[in-house]
């Protein structure tokens, strides 16, 4: 699978609104709530040389609650030479339906940073399927313009 890796800068912003977002959440009892890790974007390119030439533009949006995987995740969207992929990077998981989208607070609790344009990335080839090991081969830093 082909993965984006936002540049450190961008990921330091994200794990600070994780932190921000955690701590709305942390009084309540009934979960227990953790940052998503690593927080790399999925994509469906073949190859990472394909994703360098086909991406164009990547946006990351405002946390939303997702029914589907439980959890707090970011709407990214790609654009490319062909159109748009939407796509979403788990952002917070553990989180049950009390985190719906109109009981969080993105205003007081660091998610000013979206939408966020990420423009230096690093693709790659998630290498291992196994829990807690993340590895990448065949790595490439791209810088759009």
């Amino acid at each position: 699978m082909i993965v984006i890796v936002p540049h450190q800068d961008i990921e330091l912003k994200l794990i600070k609104a994780q932190k921000n977002l955690i701590a709305q959440f942390a009084d309540n009892n009934d979960n227990i709530v953790y940052p998503a890790m690593p927080l790399w974007i999925n994509t469906d390119f073949t190859s990472v040389e394909d994703a360098k030439k086909q991406i164009k533009k990547i946006t990351v949006h405002n946390p939303e609650f997702d029914d589907v995987e439980k959890a707090l995740v970011c709407p990214v969207e790609i654009e490319t030479m062909n159109g748009i992929i939407n796509n979403k990077l788990i952002f917070i998981s553990g989180l049950l339906c009390f985190a719906r989208n109109d009981k969080m607070n993105h205003d007081d609790k660091g998610c000013d940073i979206f939408p966020l344009d990420v423009k230096i990335f690093r693709l790659g080839e998630a290498t291992s399927s196994k829990p807690g090991v993340y590895e990448l081969s065949n790595t490439k830093w791209v810088k759009l313009t």
